[in-house]
């Protein structure tokens, strides 16, 4: 059965019917124009029209400051809904300024914003800095696993359990989010040459992703190739074999046949192929491979 889409334009007209109307009903800077505008704004960031959206929430920020003063719940989201429309560098104001909130959540989100992109600049020791001070904020799951994935196994360990007992507390059946902390930690037992302590967490982590997302998502790929990391470690050869290629059939159907994913994919199983002595088999996956990351 197909379903009407919903008329894009048409929507974008009552939106803005909906501001001029307050406009006229309140005057153009009282808080009831402000929500209006922000909704305008969110349907047209939904829309990819972040451009479009971003001089509305200004506007929308500009009269909720005023009106309710700087600290206030609506000007705090205010500010993130247009952190949300701007590129990184023009953000970077509004970020320092949400991540020195009174609002300990507030405060800690934005260090981790700010954290994230240190880290992608490759600046790690600043980045571990920002996530250690957002997890002074606020702690939770997401912030150990922030801090731990940038420590050594043996400092990240007792963070990634901790994280694991408040999920297990909050989350007791399948959750996406568990099973990322399960994956974390299972990495920090291999880097510390516990295999068998790994596979059961991997397995688990493996499982609540497919009960979670679906199984051809690709998390659920890299589940798989990181339990079959476990598998051929232990010379399980076969069990390897059939987690990495389900991993790239994943890739594929999700990135399509010549994405970075499915070259690294083609790569984890060439080097099982090659490790079983199956030379021959696993010379046309490196050529594909090695074309992908060429671009020819």
């Amino acid at each position: 059965m197909l379903h009407a889409q919903p008329d894009v334009l048409a929507l974008r007209v009552l939106y803005q019917r909906e501001v001029e109307a307050r406009e006229k009903q309140y005057g153009p800077e009282h808080p009831a124009v402000a929500r209006a505008l922000s909704d305008i704004a969110l349907f047209l960031r939904n829309q990819a029209l972040k451009d479009e959206a971003e001089p509305l929430l200004r506007r929308a920020l500009a009269i909720d400051e005023k009106a309710s003063g700087a600290e206030s719940e609506r000007t705090v989201q205010d500010l993130e809904d247009l952190v949300s429309v701007m590129q990184p560098q023009a953000a970077l104001p509004f970020v320092q300024r949400l991540a020195r909130s009174s609002q300990a959540g507030v405060a800690a989100r934005n260090l981790s914003k700010l954290a994230s992109w240190q880290e992608s600049a490759g600046n790690n020791q600043a980045a571990l800095k920002l996530y250690r001070e957002a997890l002074a904020k606020e702690e939770s799951a997401l912030r150990l696993n922030d801090v731990a994935l940038l420590m050594e196994p043996p400092a990240a360990e007792p963070l990634l359990r901790r994280a694991l007992a408040i999920q297990e507390k909050a989350t007791p059946g399948a959750d996406p989010d568990k099973a990322s902390t399960l994956n974390n930690l299972a990495n920090v037992l291999l880097a510390t040459g516990r295999i068998s302590q790994a596979e059961p967490l991997l397995r688990r982590g493996l499982s609540m992703l497919e009960e979670t997302l679906g199984p051809r998502h690709p998390r659920v790929a890299t589940a798989s190739s990181n339990l079959a990391d476990v598998l051929r470690a232990r010379k399980d050869y076969a069990g390897a074999q059939k987690l990495y290629e389900r991993a790239l059939a994943i890739d594929e159907e999700a990135y399509g046949p010549r994405h970075a994913e499915v070259a690294v994919d083609l790569d984890n199983l060439a080097e099982l192929l090659e490790e079983m002595g199956r030379a021959a088999q696993a010379r046309p996956l490196r050529q594909r491979a090695a074309g992908i990351r060429s671009g020819r």
